[in-house]
């Protein structure tokens, strides 16, 4: 007898989910707990490239105009429109 969806996948997994009043299975007792051991935290070695610690470096110390982030916030608030392809076609520029 198929169910209303006409799905099987549905079907077999709704009559798998509902089960007949008294069909519970009994409970199974417990496992005493038992403490297990733990073992010395390990410790991984990172290391970082030259290339990567220089852009980091130049992104901390790169140049920040805390005036024009106050006039673009105000324009953006305006009603200011972007293009976002060409902001990121820019970023994309600078990366090399």
């Amino acid at each position: 007898m198929k169910g209303i969806t006409s799905n099987p996948a549905l079907d077999a997994y709704q009559r798998m989910a509902i089960s007949p009043v008294g069909a519970a299975n009994p409970a199974q007792p417990v496992a005493p707990v038992t403490e297990a051991k733990t073992a010395a935290p390990q410790v991984a070695k990172v290391s970082i490239s030259d290339q990567a610690r220089q852009l980091a470096v130049g992104a901390a110390n790169g140049p920040f105009d805390p005036e024009k982030v106050a006039r673009l916030r105000d324009q953006l608030s305006e009603g200011l429109e972007f293009d976002s392809k060409q902001i990121a076609a820019r970023m994309l520029a600078a990366l090399g």
